[in-house]
């Protein structure tokens, strides 16, 4: 892992909730963010954007757990780093998907009728709305409790709150990306340079 590489991992950390606010905050607070235009596509930008950083923020946290714990969390951290990055794989292509349609679309009724076609393929639902994205979630709080000790339990509780604000409600997206942000900081000291002991991992496709 190159010096570029770490800092863009850090960078992750807080990218990645506060990329989460904007949209949640374009979603909550701007007119037409429920449309096709502007706000919708800078909205759903910024969500395609936070996903992606999940994605790298997910890898750094398996590094973390790699270069500082024993053989069993370094397993369950490589597992939980692929079921994550499925999770992330499929919530980055409802990005796309939203994107596309936003631009696509001419009114909120067109709008409305290509979601349907999307959405009428078979698996598509489970796979890029109800069941996969879920992995995300399930992966990073495995990550962090395989992180251990007692600094991983309030980004643990943090991140657990911020996940049941939003999956109360799409309108607590910015509370729930600021808990992830709380969560997620003060944890960017921890990602390993390039020159620690142990910080290369396995690609996800060779866990297992």
């Amino acid at each position: 892992m190159t010096d570029r590489a770490v800092r863009l991992t850090r960078l992750s950390y807080v990218a990645a909730p506060a990329l989460l606010v904007v949209y949640g905050s374009i979603r909550l607070l701007v007119e037409g963010s429920r449309e096709p235009g502007a706000a919708w596509i800078t909205g759903h930008l910024a969500f395609l954007g936070g996903v992606l950083f999940f994605g790298v923020l997910c890898g750094g946290l398996c590094r973390t757990v790699v270069v500082a714990a024993g053989p069993v969390r370094r397993r369950v951290a490589r597992v939980a780093w692929a079921v994550a990055l499925a999770g992330v794989g499929a919530a980055a292509v409802q990005a796309l998907i939203d994107l596309y349609v936003g631009f696509r679309a001419a009114d909120k009724p067109e709008m409305s009728e290509l979601f349907t076609r999307v959405q009428d393929v078979p698996g598509v639902l489970p796979v890029v709305y109800s069941v996969v994205p879920l992995f995300l979630y399930l992966g990073m709080i495995a990550l962090l409790a395989a992180l251990g000790g007692s600094g991983a339990v309030r980004p643990l509780v943090l991140f657990v709150l911020g996940t049941v604000a939003i999956a109360a409600n799409l309108n607590f997206l910015p509370l729930g990306g600021l808990c992830y942000l709380l969560a997620f900081a003060p944890l960017r000291h921890r990602v390993p340079g390039p020159h620690d002991p142990g910080a290369v991992i396995s690609s996800p496709a060779q866990v297992g």
